[in-house]
């Protein structure tokens, strides 16, 4: 059942030197006719969004859009969705993009959720990563949201920075917690391909921590959170209690999803597919009125179930893994026992889990599930 929708809007008003994500900064007009490409590709599946519960409008920025064509966007998705029925409506933004004038148009369309990119506090660290906002934008910002009646805040965060020590981090964490989120999303840095910090760090201009540092980081950063009262969930993600991300756990959950929008990914009807990654393409194509999806594939239920659930803290139920696999899980893998002589993974109360050692060393198990 088709129960999470996700939209991508991918416009930025700069450039952060670690992001891969497909975006770009765009002129007024592209940006016009990406909305009306969006608006048309929402009334076409107007038929298939009548159990839809959860709405996550990602980026890119969507923020940084102004106030009428967000207008516009939203408006539409009110007359294909039921908004009113909506467990969990969210979406993201930068610390700058927190207007009075951008808030109050949100929560006009019931958007209860709000996913804030703040990444660090140390300004020097900032300006390294290309970030635009200061502290003050930020707290400023949360402030903004809490009058408009949104009180259901995410806010997403890095560690394990270029020459960032222990004391920066705690700094960082210290800061973090003055703005009382109801939920944090803690990443490492991570190094990717076609950005202007892989560029610095082949140049040998930058130089990426070991993985003993980040380990130690990633340790500090789940032991503080826990200790101030945040279910560590999943992997890189902590809530209070009952604010858990219901659009994500969708994911987790193998759930069912369908994107839209330029490179939007989709889970539906056991097949995996996204539109193409440019944004002039997906405009010429929705105007030719042609929605076929850029790559499509059949999902490996047993596969997927195990990469997706064993990031939950919790784990993964074995019988349903074997459900899913229509056979024992461990036949299907073998490697998962291996896993568990090294101490990356456990067997806990019938659930399958990543130990302590195998959070920090994930990529190692998760690999045994790609094709």
């Amino acid at each position: 059942m088709l129960t999470a929708l996700y939209i991508h809007i991918p416009f930025c008003d700069y450039i952060c030197r670690y992001c891969d994500f497909h975006k770009a900064v765009a002129t007024q007009d592209k940006k016009t006719k990406y909305i009306e490409a969006v608006c048309d590709e929402l009334l076409a599946h107007s038929d298939d969004f009548s159990d839809i519960k959860t709405v996550y409008i990602g980026g890119g920025t969507p923020l940084s859009l102004t106030p009428d064509l967000l207008d516009r966007l939203l408006s539409t998705l009110r007359n294909v969705v039921d908004l009113k029925k909506l467990t969990e409506f969210t979406i993201e933004s930068n610390p700058d993009n927190l207007t009075d004038e951008k808030i109050i148009l949100i929560t006009k369309y019931g958007v209860n959720r709000v996913s804030v990119g703040v990444q660090t506090f140390d300004e020097y660290q900032l300006r390294f990563l290309g970030r635009n906002h200061n502290n003050n934008d930020v707290f400023e910002g949360i402030e903004r949201l809490k009058k408009h009646g949104i009180e259901n805040i995410n806010i997403d965060m890095m560690f394990s920075l270029p020459n960032q020590t222990m004391d920066d981090l705690r700094d960082d964490l210290d800061m973090l917690l003055k703005l009382s989120a109801t939920h944090i999303s803690y990443y490492s840095l991570i190094l990717e391909e076609k950005t202007l910090l892989y560029r610095d760090v082949a140049l040998g201009n930058v130089i990426m921590n070991d993985e003993e540092i980040e380990a130690e980081m990633f340790d500090y950063v789940i032991n503080r959170l826990k200790s101030v009262g945040y279910h560590h969930y999943e992997i890189s993600n902590f809530a209070q209690s009952n604010f858990e991300s219901q659009h994500n756990l969708t994911y987790w959950y193998n759930g069912e999803y369908l994107g839209v929008g330029s490179g939007a990914h989709s889970h539906w009807n056991q097949k995996r597919f996204y539109h193409i990654p440019k944004v002039s393409a997906y405009i010429n194509q929705i105007k030719s009125l042609r929605f076929e999806h850029y790559h499509v594939e059949a999902v490996d239920e047993c596969a997927e179930a195990c990469l997706l659930g064993l990031r939950m803290i919790d784990g993964i139920s074995i019988d349903n893994l074997n459900e899913r696999c229509n056979m024992d899980v461990f036949d299907r893998f073998p490697a998962l026992k291996d896993h568990i002589d090294k101490g990356l993974l456990e067997v806990e109360d019938g659930y399958l889990k990543l130990t302590k050692k195998g959070l920090f060393l994930g990529n190692i198990v998760f690999m045994t599930f790609v094709r």
